[in-house]
């Protein structure tokens, strides 16, 4: 597990979260900030998206993307995971 400060908030990201990219903004599907009725999904900025995806930090497949399109319809881009091993060498 690695702290990874999006927005105002560091979030505990491990293997098994997604971000969900449908081409407008990421937003990390499996989290959550707030409680009750100011409960909200994070949104990731598009530099922290870029910046992971340029240093390997994150990864998508065809099943990966496939999986988007089955839950949210062909609007979705993909889903994306963390590669939390190499987060863990990089230091975060």
């Amino acid at each position: 597990m690695v702290k990874l400060k999006v927005g105002r908030n560091i979030l505990d990201i491990d293997e098994n979260d997604l971000i969900l990219d449908n081409g407008a903004c990421y937003q990390i599907i499996t989290k959550r900030i707030g409680f009750g009725f100011n409960e909200l999904i994070p949104v990731m900025s598009k530099k922290l998206f870029a910046d992971l995806k340029k240093c390997g930090l994150i990864f998508t497949s065809e099943g990966l993307r496939q999986a988007a399109v089955k839950k949210y319809g062909n609007h979705v881009v993909a889903f994306w995971k963390f590669d939390v091993n190499q987060m863990q060498k990089m230091g975060y």
